[in-house]
């Protein structure tokens, strides 16, 4: 088990490109650009990461989890945050519900489902259950680089091999906005991160 992460927290990471068509929407925590977050858990003295994933919300080794984090040079792109001891609460029954969703089919449009699941929106809708309401906001989201205001070529060709329009401005969230949340205390961001200011 890692000596830093524990069961409950949240971990930041870019798994694609340091740019990519997930990061380049919306910068986190000190202008972190994450594309992907899972929550730890502990289970059986092992540690897993449960995460909503192509193909399917699963829980696996954190050692995988943070060696899909790595860039080119073989340096982790996460952060770690946890939540403020008052919200702590919380977690068995935020850990239960995103346990009892394994298996659910990762969505790759982004869509408001219960059906399908994206990595922010597993957590969100964890801490929903565990909290009897919202917990964490959702907010409009965008498909377009918060640098220009254009959508993202990656994200037209997306939407348009399926056959729907963009959603742009649809309920939602991200990994980047997720860590900003002010019941969230980042204690670590390794330096690979892209976007991050110290």
């Amino acid at each position: 088990m890692s000596s830093v992460v524990a069961h409950g927290d949240f971990i930041f990471s870019v798994l694609g490109r340091d740019e990519n068509a997930i990061s380049a929407v919306e910068a986190g925590y000190r202008g972190a650009r994450f594309d992907h977050v899972g929550i730890a858990v502990e289970q059986d003295g092992a540690l897993l990461v449960l995460e909503a994933i192509d193909p399917e919300v699963k829980a696996g080794p954190y050692a995988n989890y943070v060696e899909r984090s790595k860039n080119t040079e073989g340096l982790p792109r996460f952060a770690y945050a946890r939540l403020l001891p008052e919200y702590r609460h919380l977690l068995p029954a935020a850990v239960r519900y995103g346990m009892s969703q394994l298996g659910v089919s990762y969505d790759k449009l982004f869509l408001p489902s219960e059906r399908q699941l994206y990595c922010s929106e597993l957590i969100v809708d964890m801490f929903a259950h565990a909290n009897g309401g919202p917990f964490f906001r959702e907010t409009p989201m965008s498909f377009r680089r918060d640098d220009t205001g254009n959508i993202l070529d990656d994200w037209s060709r997306r939407y348009a091999h399926y056959g729907v329009p963009v959603p742009e401005g649809a309920p939602g969230s991200h990994p980047g906005g997720l860590s900003l949340d002010h019941r969230l205390h980042v204690y670590r961001v390794e330096p690979a991160v892209p976007g991050y200011q110290r």
